[in-house]
């Protein structure tokens, strides 16, 4: 299955025609509709809602609909979109629909970590935000856990289900996100605590070809997942225990945003790091700063990848 981005539970992949008719189906089941802030429980003819989803999912500008997919099972499983965000204020707004036979899965909450953490390290977002049914505290619970938090609540703002019901608004901003992001996907309360984890890093590149050659030449990594040729392109290298996923990005990158002291640092620990020095020297790429030995004891040297991430290659 070819994915334009992957969490921990579900990947996101661009939207097929065969998918509409099960967009279709949840967007007009009442257990679906009542999820959704507003939400109408009036069916609409099926083309519409079947165009609707189209245009949601047309990728314009810095738009991103997408199809939700259960990584286990290969299930389609709901639709999610970022849309509306300005060259000026970079705020965009959240939408997600998972369909009623996979509620309270952990999948929704792993979608929308999956596609804010797009949002703002891929298309360089300053904040996303959602309106939710108050009356939905399994919604709310589960932005929450993705980070966003409460901002206000519009009092009886509409009328569903016989009686008047609220509209929440939720917001988070990319600075929250960084400082909370490392695991995407969310324990349950009687999980072990002390289980081990992992953490691998997906980057938005403007040429699969070039990302590949800097990872694999320079800096010794090898091919863990070639699909630069398939309909949704995507590569992945590893070195060790550490993979760099790759997908093409959807707008012009820019290099400098994503240089420190605003941007990224991807730290690269290995044993040797004087023959990691010396493979890098040697393959003719620029060094942004030599093999140094710091002042907290470590060995290290620095490159700019082909997209401006800035690496850190340390020694242990």
């Amino acid at each position: 299955m070819d994915y334009t981005l992957t969490g921990e539970l579900v990947g996101l992949r661009l939207v097929r025609d065969a998918d509409l008719e099960s967009f279709v189906a949840w967007w007009s089941d009442p257990r679906t509709l009542v999820t959704m802030a507003g939400g109408k429980l009036v069916a609409r003819p099926a083309e519409q809602v079947a165009e609707t989803f189209r245009l949601w999912s047309s990728n314009q500008g810095s738009d991103a609909g997408l199809a939700v997919v259960e990584l286990a099972t290969g299930e389609l499983i709901g639709h999610i979109a970022l849309y509306g965000a300005t060259v000026k204020d970079r705020c965009a707004t959240l939408n997600v629909m998972i369909g009623a036979p996979y509620q309270g899965r952990g999948l929704g909450t792993d979608a929308v970590r999956t596609i804010i953490g797009y949002g703002f390290t891929g298309l360089g977002l300053h904040r996303i935000e959602l309106t939710v049914n108050g009356d939905n505290p399994a919604a709310i619970a589960a932005y929450r856990k993705a980070g966003f938090v409460e901002e206000g609540r519009l009092r009886e703002a509409f009328f569903q289900g016989g009686r008047w019901q609220d509209f929440v608004r939720m917001g988070v901003l990319a600075r929250e996100f960084r400082e909370g992001a490392a695991p995407i996907a969310v324990a349950d309360s009687d999980s072990d605590p002390d289980a081990d984890a992992a953490m691998r890093i997906e980057v938005f590149v403007a040429d699969l070809d070039v990302f590949v050659d800097f990872y694999t030449r320079v800096l010794g990594f090898s091919i863990a997942d070639d699909r630069r040729t398939s309909q949704s392109p995507y590569a992945a290298v590893a070195l060790g225990t550490v993979r760099i996923g790759a997908v093409r990005a959807w707008t012009e990158v820019d290099r400098a945003a994503r240089s420190v002291p605003t941007g990224t640092e991807i730290v690269l620990e290995v044993a040797d790091v004087r023959a990691a020095y010396q493979r890098a020297v040697d393959s003719g790429w620029p060094i942004a700063d030599g093999l140094t030995e710091r002042p907290w004891g470590l060995l290290d040297f620095r490159v700019f990848d082909p997209d401006g991430y800035y690496v850190r290659v340390t020694s242990r």
